[in-house]
């Protein structure tokens, strides 16, 4: 259709209702202002009440930048006032936080078809293939593994290592674990767990793994006192225990030994999770390949967590993690709505398939069938003698 021009605009979606999570309490709640406010919507903030100060912060920061009163705002309390803020009429839920809040939050807001984007949790696999640099390895996961306690949504939370490497590999992460000096004032690699109620959780976690035949190679269930859980390896796991299957958030490290690529694949994808993952191996295409086979939204290969950095990649995952992106381009498409415009610039009387048919229009009809069926000189002489009646 050369003489009609269609095209994409993208426009607000009005106000954008933020739900955020207590771990990372200004960046996480940042995230979802920040792209809502670049798509021209309104926030409201909605701060897990674990953390409400820290979101208290943001208007003053947005005035500040010379944003307009009230563009951006914050309301604070527990998860009534969330379920307040998804029934508000709101135009967008943006919610961070676990699978099981998560599906609350879609169940709430389909009642009024409330478009949600769910970042929810993880149980994000390492896997370490028998060429892998094993010091990189170590400390790379050790990283991903307890870095602020374990309290990030892309934590590692499995290892599955070739088994030819398993032990060498278990020594030195073990070694990097046990270097780590946690507690709750300053000079610390890490502080405590944030709430009592997750404190529990993970500690429940070792409790069942212990109960069920795993070993403690350093850390383990911590003493009575402040919830500071020290940094904790695992081994002689297996899928029954629930810090295999279920989400930690905590600095516990469970390392698995696998006999082949496809067999560290099929584990790490059995999860109904599919947050992040990541690959370590000196061959940086078998990385890459073995990557493309995982069931996730973000893949790191020989790293983990860096990749929070590059703010253009979007962040978000599939399965029990959630759907829809947070960051880059595509976190910003999340918080625009589409439209699609159709012009007619030719100015012709009417269109050929228009009402009446008749005889003229079904030669026309005919002769473009045959220009783009045949195509070529063939197909240009059969549609002149159709359009001669020939």
């Amino acid at each position: 259709m050369l003489w009609k021009r269609a095209f994409v605009e993208r426009e607000p979606l009005g106000v954008v209702g933020a739900i955020t999570p207590w771990n990372y309490p200004l960046i996480l709640s940042m995230d979802a202002a920040v792209s809502a406010l670049f798509g021209g919507n309104a926030v409201v903030i909605k701060p897990s009440e674990f953390t409400p100060l820290t979101a208290l912060m943001i208007p003053g920061l947005c005035r500040e930048a010379g944003l307009p009163e009230d563009l951006v705002r914050v309301v604070t309390g527990d998860g009534s006032t969330g379920a307040a803020l998804v029934r508000a009429g709101v135009d967008k839920i943006s919610f961070t936080g676990s699978t099981p809040v998560g599906r609350a939050v879609l169940a709430a807001a389909s009642e009024s078809l409330t478009p949600v984007t769910l970042e929810l949790g993880g149980k994000d696999p390492a896997i370490v293939l028998e060429d892998a640099d094993l010091d990189r390895a170590a400390r790379g996961i050790a990283f991903g593994a307890f870095f602020n306690a374990g309290q990030t949504c892309i934590s590692i939370e499995r290892v599955y290592v070739a088994r030819s490497v398993a032990d060498a590999f278990t020594e030195r992460v073990v070694e990097v674990a046990r270097s780590l000096r946690a507690g709750v004032d300053e000079d610390r690699d890490m502080g405590p767990i944030i709430t009592r109620a997750q404190y529990a959780k993970v500690v429940r976690q070792i409790e069942d793994a212990l109960a069920k035949g795993a070993r403690v190679l350093t850390g383990g269930i911590p003493p009575e006192g402040a919830r500071v859980i020290q940094p904790t390896v695992l081994v002689d796991v297996d899928d029954s225990m629930e810090v295999v299957r279920d989400e930690t958030f905590g600095p516990v490290l469970p390392v698995i030994p696998v006999d082949s690529e496809d067999e560290a694949v099929a584990k790490a994808n059995a999860s109904g999770y599919g947050l992040f993952a990541s690959v370590w191996t000196r061959d940086r295409a078998r990385g890459l390949r073995v990557a493309r086979r995982l069931h996730a939204g973000g893949v790191s290969v020989n790293d983990s967590l860096s990749h929070y950095g590059v703010a253009a990649l979007p962040m978000g995952g599939v399965g029990d993690s959630g759907f829809g992106r947070r960051r880059g381009r595509e976190g910003l498409d999340e918080m625009t709505t589409v439209r699609s415009l159709f012009v007619d610039i030719g100015g012709l009387r009417r269109e050929p398939w228009w009402f009446p048919y008749g005889p003229r229009g079904e030669r026309l009809t005919r002769a473009v069938l045959d220009l783009r069926g045949r195509g070529g000189l063939p197909g240009a002489l059969r549609a002149a003698k159709r359009m001669l009646g020939r």
